[in-house]
């Protein structure tokens, strides 16, 4: 039996508890940002995706501090620089995520602190993480308030300017062709309720795409059929 969940029924929080756990698995965005005392940012966001590749745009979403219910400083940092850069969540910070993700007091390291090392980037003025396999460097495009009075939020919508990419997750030097070695870049997606989504072999599978055919329209076993024969 199926149940409907009405989300005008439910507080803020109640509902992007069920949205996190739904909608998975989510790329991480471990964005990192430096103050205007130079002092680096690091921090983990989890709404986020591509959005188009012309120009190339990528979206993030931030809310507020839970804490004081102030902006977060990751977001302060980009809008007072104009820029940022998306390090990729692989298995170097598997461990950190969350503590990461703490709202520590202006000022804080958080790269440092957790043993990672900023540098400089190529384009941005915002900082990479030396330790990440790939980032994007990025310059916000457009920022859309959106969310409500108890639970706003920010889209900030950047530019990808370009990508760094370690040799090792290439699939061929080709830069003009780029493919990503998914089991060698082994990135870690989000679920809901402080879980996550390693990527293992068995994990990943391909599936070929081909042109329509008219023979396509005829009625194929259903899902529900399928698992009743298994």
């Amino acid at each position: 039996m199926k149940r409907t969940y009405e989300f005008a029924e439910h507080d803020a929080g109640t509902n992007q508890g069920l949205l996190s756990q739904l909608v998975v698995p989510r790329p991480i965005a471990m964005v990192s940002t430096r103050d205007a005392d130079g002092i680096g940012n690091l921090s983990p966001f989890s709404y986020y995706l591509p959005i188009t590749g012309e120009p190339p745009l990528v979206g993030v979403t931030f809310g507020m501090r839970s804490s004081d219910g102030l902006t977060k400083h990751s977001f302060d940092n980009l809008t007072a620089s104009g820029d940022f850069v998306i390090n990729v969540c692989t298995e170097v910070f598997a461990e950190h995520i969350e503590s990461i993700a703490k709202e520590y007091p202006p000022g804080t390291d958080e790269a440092a602190m957790h043993g990672f090392t900023l540098v400089p980037a190529q384009h941005v003025s915002a900082p990479a993480v030396a330790e990440a396999l790939a980032h994007l460097e990025c310059r916000v495009h457009q920022t859309v308030p959106l969310g409500s009075e108890r639970a706003a939020v920010v889209l900030v919508v950047a530019e990808v300017v370009c990508a760094v990419v370690d040799e090792a997750v290439l699939e061929s030097p080709d830069l003009d062709h780029p493919r990503i070695d998914l089991h060698a870049l082994a990135p870690i997606g989000r679920s809901g309720a402080r879980t996550f989504i390693r990527t293992i072999s068995d994990a990943v599978y391909f599936q070929e795409r081909y042109p329509y055919e008219a023979s396509e329209c005829e009625p194929s076993e259903s899902a529900s059929e399928r698992t009743t024969r298994r």
